[in-house]
């Protein structure tokens, strides 16, 4: 039996309809489990904001001179360019003296020590204005958004350790954590913030520090 040619055109125009309902049906699906996979990754992660990078460092005790005389830079820089409102000029802080790359710390030594806060380890960690904005790079963080103590690393040295804001960790923990660091690799805490240089070595000035830091 001949089909009729109306017929055939008739059926491959709705074969492509159906064909392309389905394939619209398939991206808008794609499209919807993307954006949930990003969503997770950044639910996922820890994020500090870009202005908080090293404001609250570990350091060498060797740049304990070097540390006290960019303290006073600070006080009198802030000084003359503060205006009440804003900063009229930008300081930009010396290279330290020591770094603290040159103590040779593994991340796994360093996490042995860290795990003790029992805070909740971040492998993914964003940085930038907003949480998610761009990754923060071979760096390791503890705590949550905006409240946590991190470390970043290169070639199986850590970098760099600092701070963000205040961890929800017990205060005793906190120290007893501190202490060890600073005990193992003769290390300082430095706030940037508040112009506050502590010895990790020592136990009452960490604690101190701490229980203003939460006043």
């Amino acid at each position: 039996m001949k089909i009729p040619m109306e017929l055939i055109l008739a059926g491959l125009v709705t074969c492509a309809i159906i064909y392309f309902a389905l394939t619209i049906h398939r991206a808008d699906n794609n499209s919807t489990s993307d954006a949930q996979s990003v969503k997770v990754n950044v639910e996922g992660s820890i994020f500090y904001h870009e202005d908080d990078f090293c404001q609250v460092e570990i350091l060498p005790n060797e740049n304990f001179n070097s540390l006290i005389k960019q303290a006073d830079n600070v006080q009198e820089f802030t000084a003359k360019h503060f205006n009440g409102v804003a900063y009229s000029d930008m300081m930009i802080r010396d290279n330290h003296e020591m770094e603290l790359s040159e103590r040779g710390i593994k991340p796994i030594e360093l996490e042995t020590i860290l795990s003790q806060l029992e805070s909740q380890r971040h492998a993914s960690v964003t940085t930038g204005i907003t949480p998610g904005e761009m990754a923060s790079e071979n760096t390791i963080g503890f705590g949550k958004n905006y409240r946590g103590l991190f470390y970043d690393f290169e070639s199986d040295i850590v970098k760099n350790i600092w701070i963000a804001g205040f961890l929800e960790v017990d205060l005793d923990k906190q120290t007893k954590v501190l202490n060890q660091l600073g005990e193992k690799w003769n290390l300082l805490l430095i706030d940037w913030n508040s112009l506050t240089l502590i010895d990790l070595k020592d136990k009452n000035q960490i604690n101190k520090y701490l229980n203003k830091q939460y006043d």
